[in-house]
């Protein structure tokens, strides 16, 4: 007879057998044909299933009619003890409403008001290569877009800030880059590419100091949505397969210097942040 084991808590371990069919499969299938009616992509109509089917070995050999939403509680609570990641309780807890629906005609969040999921996992945020960087700006179809895009990476910049930066603020001798403080950020200096030089004098052209160096069709500054929208065109045509954003060109910029071995703290105040 195959077992499954779940995963313990200290000497705490749950043993679940692995029985032929279920008393729950009729529901089971009921319910899977309400996510097909509702147009659910098939692999997130097996999740759901598949945290069904625990759910239902779990209380073997109880049947349908024996459950109630506390004891539906209980199981979700066993599972935050067991260690088991947000994402699927997350999971779990939708696909057991459905089952609340189907066996107690009720939704299951009435009974979830004490009920407290595990914290979320703060994901690392996506990073892109020196390389992946310059190829999604040289995606970009219109040369400002494809300079203002470098430069983010280059800088560090934040998309607000590159929107902002106008002729006085750069010095094409020494490749540095003043950006203007506001209630929240204090005034900064950073560092650009020299590489840049030649593109920058061109963008700069006849225009004055005080002139936005990336200005929109009008002359006045671009917004930030309009940046938003050009990267994410250029990262569509580029070759660069990471779920990036305008954001990640000044993560991967910080990162880059730390694997340099750049100072922390230096970082820290290049990139304008209040914390390191």
């Amino acid at each position: 007879m195959n077992t499954l084991v779940a995963p313990s808590v200290g000497t705490r371990t749950y043993t679940l057998k692995k029985m032929g069919p279920s008393p729950f499969d009729e529901i089971f299938n009921t319910i899977k044909l309400q996510l097909e009616l509702c147009h659910y992509q098939p692999q997130t109509i097996r999740a759901y299933l598949g945290r069904l089917h625990s759910f239902s070995r779990y209380f073997h050999p109880h049947e349908p009619e024996s459950i109630t939403a506390e004891k539906i509680v209980l199981y979700l609570k066993e599972l935050v003890e067991l260690g088991v990641s947000r994402s699927t309780v997350d999971q779990t807890v939708t696909a057991l409403d459905f089952l609340a629906r189907e066996l107690l005609e009720e939704p299951l969040e009435l009974y979830l008001r004490d009920f407290q999921r595990p914290p979320k996992k703060k994901a690392d945020p996506e990073l892109l290569t020196r390389e992946e960087a310059r190829e999604i700006a040289m995606s970009a179809e219109n040369p400002k877009h494809r300079l203002m895009l470098e430069m983010m990476y280059s800088a560090g910049l934040r998309v607000s800030e590159v929107v902002d930066v106008r002729v006085a603020h750069i010095n094409l001798d020494k490749g540095l880059l003043y950006v203007p403080g506001n209630k929240a950020v204090k005034g900064r200096t950073t560092t650009f590419d020299l590489e840049l030089k030649d593109a920058l004098l061109r963008q700069i052209g006849k225009k004055s100091a005080n002139d936005f160096l990336f200005p929109s069709e009008k002359g006045g500054q671009l917004t930030t949505r309009s940046v938003a929208k050009f990267f994410k065109a250029a990262l569509h045509v580029s070759d660069v397969a990471k779920p990036a954003t305008p954001h990640t060109l000044r993560q991967s910029f910080a990162a880059s210097l730390i694997e340099k071995g750049v100072d922390p703290v230096y970082v820290q105040q290049t990139l304008g942040r209040s914390t390191l």
